[in-house]
């Protein structure tokens, strides 16, 4: 297993989820739990893809660091990050990405619980297709990462990760 491992995928593919059912990593962290007290209570979302890429170079400073080799590996749940941001690795990292069938996607997107913070009700389908459009590119471009698939479980649609029954 790598050290640092980015997890990127469009909103609603279901990283919160997956990440909570890990059990090989002993840290996790998430971009929209890092930038929520900043964002959420004003609905800010200009700036965002751009924080997101200063939170890359600010994790891999901290991450990649000689003195904190022994820690364990990190998962990071980036979400949207521009490729240019994460691309080239170190060989010490590794990028997987989430990216369901478009169907089951879409499905997922729009059945986002209500209520505040990162899994509000997502609202900006637009910009949610552009991206899944854009990761599918990183598939085609053969950027060096892992494509992971989640099975599918519908009976968790629409509730919230923390709502869900451990694995």
């Amino acid at each position: 297993m790598k050290r640092l491992v980015w997890l990127v995928g469009p909103p609603g593919a279901g990283k919160s989820t997956f990440v909570r059912r890990q059990r090989e990593f002993g840290r996790t962290v998430e971009f929209n739990a890092m930038l929520g007290p900043l964002i959420d209570p004003l609905g800010i979302r200009q700036g965002v893809l751009s924080a997101n890429a200063k939170l890359v170079e600010a994790v891999r400073a901290i991450e990649l660091h000689a003195d904190n080799a022994t820690l364990d590996p990190l998962l990071v749940v980036a979400g949207l990050v521009p490729e240019q941001a994460l691309f080239p690795l170190d060989v010490r990292e590794e990028v997987w990405l989430l990216l369901p069938e478009r169907e089951r996607w879409q499905l997922q997107l729009r059945s986002r619980p209500s209520g505040s913070g990162p899994r509000r009700k997502y609202d900006d389908f637009a910009y949610a297709t552009l991206w899944y459009e854009r990761f599918g590119e990183w598939l085609t471009d053969a950027l060096p990462l892992r494509r992971i698939d989640v099975d599918f479980e519908p009976e968790l649609i629409g509730r919230n990760d923390s709502d869900y029954p451990p694995p």
